[in-house]
């Protein structure tokens, strides 16, 4: 696997953020694609008397595990905002790219919600009660030059966001070393990331140098008294981390993953890309080297499963056996979401790492939930910062009107290694490798190397 220094790119590309804008919109006409891809619904219709030139909009959504029928739960929620301006004929121009907001659980007071009304068309306004922001993301950028739109990792799918909310809510998976595999723009690796740190109680840290040797340090001259602004802050990561690697196969997507390390204000020291193919063997400087592996709908069609599960098993650090205290020491974790209608493709890379690989695997369906707020209209761009604030402190005590709820199904695979799994005998432990995946049962369970404990 080939990586690139996040430091080295920085010189070399020059971190120039690719804004992606949409071609202008009636306000009344801003519609989602129906290919599946992370665009959503329409803004509702907006009294044509109203003077909004100059104004901003900003279409938000609010994404959230069901607090009731979710396997996994979090109280922590995901914003997803998209801000545009306001011309004299009324139509909309994108200004910048997506933002997201980690927002925290709703407050548990006692505040009612406001008083019924119902909207012109005679339907009842409905409310929501949201979180405090704790840290919010500008210009994540999205999608790549027309003549590459065919490729998949341009596109950002729902189960990215249900990745990222399994990282809060699990923020113990985000530990050591890391590798995202398939990564596209780098959106899931980096949103889990931070999530996890924001779940975890970091916070935000001073810009480090980047790889620096001990001599570079020595030389390095003290500097007191530096004055360091909001602006300049890097984003708040777990303690823990020592490094996310993101990886795909195209060269035009890890500039993306760059462009938005960038944008992000990721920790330069944690951060890097690297060029990765799962058809090809796993090089040896690869093998057993990861805490964590994290993946998003990856696993789509079955020609897939086999490279994916064998970069997968060779890539992750062993799980041992403590004979001292009676129990396996959990070294590497893999997690993999995807959507329930993928269920097939999904269950059988579970297969294969169990059958083919001895990993112990386990399934959790998700129910996400993304709830449709109505469009927010701000004075100016000036003004979004006190909006946030004064929308969860002020008199509306965090309830915001919505126009609609969707529910999406996710099954979430996790995975560690067998304990006789020493990270060096592959070639001879695994039956995928040794030809011998047929001597196996159908299942894990049926060789008591798979377990649903997890």
């Amino acid at each position: 696997m080939k990586f690139l220094k996040f430091t080295t790119t920085l010189t070399v590309l020059g971190f120039n953020q690719i804004q992606s804008f949409a071609p202008s919109s009636k306000l009344t006409n801003i519609v989602g694609r129906s290919d599946g891809s992370n665009s959503h619904s329409q803004l509702q219709m907006v009294d044509p008397s109203k003077d909004l030139t100059g104004k901003v909009v900003a279409q938000r959504y609010i994404y959230r595990f069901s607090p009731d029928k979710s396997a996994v739960t979090t109280p922590y929620t995901l914003e997803e905002r998209q801000y545009y301006t306001v011309a004299e004929d009324r139509s909309l121009e994108p200004f910048g790219d997506k933002c997201f907001i980690f927002r925290d659980g709703e407050s548990k007071d006692d505040v009612p919600p406001p008083e019924e009304s119902l909207k012109k068309d005679g339907t009842p306004r409905v409310y929501k009660r949201i979180g405090k922001a704790l840290y919010t993301i500008k210009d994540l950028s999205e999608g790549v030059e027309e003549e590459d739109e065919d490729l998949l990792g341009g596109s950002i799918w729902e189960s990215t966001f249900c990745l990222v909310l399994y990282c809060m809510a699990h923020p113990e998976i985000i530990r050591g070393k890391g590798m995202e595999v398939g990564s596209g723009m780098g959106w899931g690796g980096i949103l889990s990331t931070i999530g996890a740190g924001v779940a975890s109680g970091s916070s935000e840290s001073v810009p480090s140098e980047g790889y620096q040797s001990i001599e570079d340090i020595a030389a390095t001259p003290v500097v007191e008294d530096v004055e360091i602004s909001a602006e300049n802050l890097m984003a708040p990561v777990p303690k823990n981390l020592s490094k996310i690697i993101l990886t795909d196969s195209k060269e035009i997507l890890l500039n993306k993953c760059l462009d938005n390390f960038a944008a992000a204000k990721f920790p330069i020291s944690k951060a890097e890309v690297g060029s990765l193919d799962w058809n090809r063997r796993v090089p040896n400087d690869t093998k057993n080297q990861f805490d964590f592996i994290l993946a998003c709908e990856c696993a789509y069609y079955f020609p897939l499963v086999h490279p994916l599960a064998r970069t997968v098993a060779y890539s992750l650090k062993s799980s041992p056996y403590d004979r001292t205290n009676n129990e396996q020491i959990i070294r590497g974790n893999f997690l993999h979401i995807g959507p329930q209608h993928r269920e097939r493709p999904i269950d059988d890379l579970k297969r294969k790492m169990g059958k083919g690989y001895r990993m112990n695997t386990s399934l959790k369906e998700i129910v996400m939930e993304r709830i449709d707020l109505v469009p927010l209209f701000i004075d100016s761009v000036d003004d979004i910062e006190s909006q946030m604030k004064e929308e969860v402190e002020g008199e509306a005590a965090g309830y915001v009107e919505y126009q609609n709820i969707e529910t999406s199904k996710h099954l979430a695979l996790l995975g560690c290694h067998n304990e006789d799994y020493d990270g060096f005998n592959g070639d001879y432990f695994f039956p995928a490798e040794t030809g011998m995946e047929g001597s196996f049962g159908d299942s894990a369970q049926e060789l008591d190397y798979g377990t649903e404990a997890m």
